[in-house]
């Protein structure tokens, strides 16, 4: 080959992988972080650095620094810890994870996305709204869709381990100012992401009666758990947060309220239903000589963010990146008499449809937990909300073979024991344990069920309700 032929080919490969290989280097590169500060504060924007924060809601729990860590999974979170105003000279700045935002600011994350996993997420959530009639109220529900790893934009072929710059704003000219001091400092066009503060919904501003948010990462099933730990325990590091905020207050330009992403695709679960009802006939076949059974229902928990908003009530930090069920004493109302209780000698099956093999979520998981005490014959006390154990589709396949031999639907389902007392090596059952002395996990302790099925693969949402046939419980107790 020519040799000039061959420089220009050469050339041609460095150029196009340029762009990836800053794309690399980035995210982390501390240069590249002071240039963007300041090329903003060139353009007007004070700039304020947050930090991000680790979250260990069970140690806290068990700790006695909080009454409860209601839905949180074991492990460990990431929550942004942001400037609550522009300091004055020499003030260091007042961090806080519930803040007020401006029509006109942004908080900007700039960081590498997590190592390999089922699912992250990264979502916005109005923390708590004012309400004439009834004062400051706690909703902690989504605003709009998050931005995960099916949506993210990053470089190269997998969204994992790859540098990303994410704005929240609700102002478009705040929005284009930024993108242009990114750029300027040399983080490429396609790495940047925007996620909308729909301006039309929301109540901005600094004052008493304005909407409070909170940012959080969401992780899920990391391919490398020790890598995964280590992501998260280095996000203080590695995760750089900003305020940014006109000098002069700009005139508003907001965005239009963004598109919803749609949850279904038409093709439902419904075809299992009678296979389902086959599946718990034979569960109670197999068990019916020494055990009674009790059947417990599952009922959508808070399926849309933005119909708790409406009504003015608690969201539970859902996300429309999921689809949730719940059962026993999570049960959403009416349904609270549902009392789940677990004897020395009880056990629960918990069955149904494997949302990952029939290709409507891309992770599921059931969690259990200790929600409080049945006392006395009386109603349950609420007293610790705290995770007992849990188990996830990874171990699925193969569980409802032995009920429907030679059902080829039966690798669509799944039958799971839990257990306070399961076998030495008993396969396929799940032993619940108290995660500390504080919480106390016997035959009055009552509990919660809570399944989780995140990012239907064609949607890149969670599933639509009318297309999944939902997952059941048996408890079976000893006969006389």
């Amino acid at each position: 080959m020519n040799a000039k032929i061959l420089l220009s080919v050469i050339m041609s490969i460095v150029l196009l992988l340029a762009p990836c290989v800053f794309a690399q280097q980035a995210g982390q590169d501390p240069r590249a972080l002071a240039r963007f500060q300041s090329a903003l504060n060139e353009d007007g924007f004070d700039v304020t650095p947050g930090a991000a924060m680790v979250w260990d809601p069970l140690g806290d729990l068990c700790a006695g620094t909080i009454p409860s860590a209601r839905l949180a999974n074991s492990g460990l979170y990431l929550i942004l810890n942001v400037p609550k105003k522009v300091p004055k000279q020499g003030e260091i700045p007042d961090l806080t994870t519930r803040f007020k935002i401006r029509h006109d600011e942004a908080v900007v994350l700039i960081g590498q996305t997590p190592p390999p996993a089922k699912y992250f997420g990264f979502y916005a959530w109005i923390g708590t709204r004012f309400y004439p009639d009834k004062g400051r109220t706690e909703i902690f529900g989504t605003v709009g869709d998050a931005v995960n790893n099916a949506t993210i934009k990053t470089t190269g072929s997998a969204p994992f381990n790859t540098p990303f710059a994410l704005i929240y704003t609700p102002d478009q000219g705040t929005d284009a100012g930024i993108r242009a001091a990114l750029r300027r400092a040399g983080y490429p066009e396609a790495i940047i992401n925007t996620n909308v503060l729909p301006a039309s919904m929301l109540k901005l501003g600094d004052e008493e009666t304005a909407d409070d948010f909170q940012i959080s990462l969401r992780t899920a099933l990391f391919e490398d758990p020790i890598a995964g730990q280590r992501y998260i325990q280095g996000a203080p590091q590695t995760l750089h947060i900003f305020r940014v905020t006109p000098r002069t207050p700009a005139i508003p330009n907001p965005f239009l309220m963004p598109p919803l992403r749609v949850r279904g695709t038409g093709e439902s679960e419904m075809r299992l239903m009678n296979k389902l009802g086959e599946l718990r006939a034979a569960i109670i076949a197999a068990n019916a000589g020494n055990y009674h059974a009790t059947d417990f229902r599952s009922a959508i928990a808070n399926y849309e963010d933005y119909d708790n908003l409406q009504r003015e009530i608690w969201a539970d930090g859902g996300t429309r990146d999921a689809f949730n069920l719940s059962a026993g004493w999570q049960m959403p109302q009416p349904y609270l008499n549902d009392i789940i209780t677990l004897g020395d000698d009880e056990f629960l099956m918990v069955y149904g449809v494997n949302h990952v093999a029939t290709r409507k979520t891309t992770y599921m998981n059931i969690n259990f937990y200790a929600t409080g005490r049945k006392e006395d014959g009386g109603p349950p006390v609420p007293k610790w909300d705290a995770f007992v154990g849990g188990v996830s589709d990874d171990l699925f396949p193969g569980t409802a073979t032995g009920y429907l031999p030679g059902d080829l639907d039966a690798n669509l389902m799944y039958a799971y024991k839990v257990s306070r007392n399961c076998g030495k090596d008993e396969p396929n059952c799940l032993p619940l344990s108290a995660p500390c002395k504080r919480v106390i996990l016997d035959s009055s302790t009552v509990l919660g069920l809570f399944f989780r099925m995140y990012l239907e693969p064609a949607t890149k949402v969670g599933a639509a309700m009318q297309e999944i046939l939902y997952d059941r419980v048996i408890k079976f107790s000893p006969r006389p």
